[in-house]
């Protein structure tokens, strides 16, 4: 007996023809998705176990007179359908109702605050700029699941990642979306594009924006361009995570099909094997089993992440604006004073100030820094003092 085991999802972003031969096609909704496999005419008889199977799309059978299907629920998946919308507006206001008005303030604030560009990267990127792009990716990877002190799961496919995306763009099968800061990326998305669905597959901000929800800001951004070129779906895969949540008007399970020959006895024997345990992992993980697993094998490898700033700091609201006389004026973009940048752009988003008109100051004597706004103005100690 020859088992077949197939990732659907990952192989209908990154193949070239990513169906399996034992499926016509795809369907999304009432339409099929002209993307068949190679014609083979008949695929020789074999037990296939597909996972990650999208419950929105369906898969016919090539031989459905052949197999047996057996269909098991796997784990939670998160999408915007965005079929009836015109505009972005439209679906935000729909999502969110009254909390619509904090999306758009973050928009509002970080254009407010920074010199913001949009770029989406789909259909031509030159390689040195998807280079640049994909180092700043993985440092933002790195820093923020420092600070959340997990394990980040894409890091095992990302060398793979990065060494198959490049084509892909430049076939419109993929994209880079990106935020800048003047000429600074300060968020990433990587996505892969599959006939109108677009998925965002890694993303990532730098944490000392986060005041800005630059999360939101990204997927905002992401749906007004889908809307405006053709995807139906913002598709953000799998993992439970409150963003992904409040974001998603459709929340389905991925699916694991089982298919075998209806003649053999053994082929449907291992198929009750497989979805008993299929349906065991389900049932673990319903009662979050898996975390406890996860975090044993974190505790037992001894790795975690230590935040590397030694000095902690508090803001203190300054009544007045200082005078500057006897202060040093800094430039935070140097390596030296980098660690001030979360403090600027926190006090940048709660002043609703630009930031050219800001700066910063440190005092002679003292590890003490003054940020001076055109509206306020606040003291940077070491909480200790």
């Amino acid at each position: 007996m020859r088992v077949k085991k197939i990732d659907l999802f990952a192989d209908l972003f990154e193949k070239e023809n990513g169906i399996p031969e034992i499926y016509k096609g795809a369907q999304f909704a009432n339409t099929l998705i002209k993307c068949y496999p190679q014609p083979n005419s008949i695929p020789e008889p074999s037990v296939y176990s597909i996972k990650f199977v999208p419950a929105y799309l369906t898969f016919p059978l090539t031989n459905s007179t052949l197999f047996h299907s057996k269909i098991i629920p796997q784990v939670k998946g998160y999408s915007a359908n965005l079929d009836g919308y015109s505009e972005v507006n439209s679906y935000v206001k729909n999502q969110f109702k009254s909390n619509s008005k904090t999306i758009h303030r973050y928009v509002k604030r970080l254009e407010s605050c920074f010199n913001i560009e949009y770029a989406m990267y789909y259909g031509e990127i030159e390689k040195k700029t998807y280079d640049f792009i994909m180092d700043s990716l993985a440092d933002m990877l790195l820093k923020r699941f420092r600070q959340l002190n997990t394990k980040n799961e894409s890091d095992s496919k990302w060398e793979h990642t990065r060494n198959v995306a490049y084509n892909l763009i430049l076939k419109k099968r993929a994209s880079l979306f990106v935020i800048y800061d003047d000429n600074k990326p300060i968020e990433i998305s990587l996505n892969f594009h599959f006939y109108g669905i677009l998925f965002s597959a890694i993303s990532s901000y730098d944490i000392d924006y986060s005041k800005f929800g630059l999360g939101h800001v990204e997927i905002f951004k992401q749906i007004e361009w889908c809307l405006e070129n053709d995807h139906l779906v913002f598709e953000m895969g799998r993992g439970d995570l409150d963003y992904k949540r409040r974001w998603s008007n459709q929340i389905y399970y991925f699916e694991h099909h089982i298919l075998y020959r209806k003649n053999s006895f053994l082929e449907a024997c291992w198929s009750l094997k497989e979805a008993y345990l299929g349906r065991l992992k389900l049932y673990l993980k319903s009662k979050n089993i898996h975390t406890l697993y996860y975090n044993l094998k974190s505790k037992i490898s001894g790795k975690s992440y230590i935040n590397h700033q030694s000095v902690e700091y508090k803001v203190e609201a300054l009544q007045t604006p200082p005078s500057t006389e006897n202060l040093i004026k800094l430039d935070s973009n140097t390596e030296e004073f980098a660690f001030l940048n979360k403090y600027i752009y926190d006090f940048l988003y709660s002043t609703i100030t630009p930031i050219s008109q800001v700066e910063v100051y440190k005092m002679e004597k003292e590890n003490t820094f003054i940020i001076i706004g055109s509206k306020a103005s606040v003291k940077i100690l070491p909480s200790t003092n």
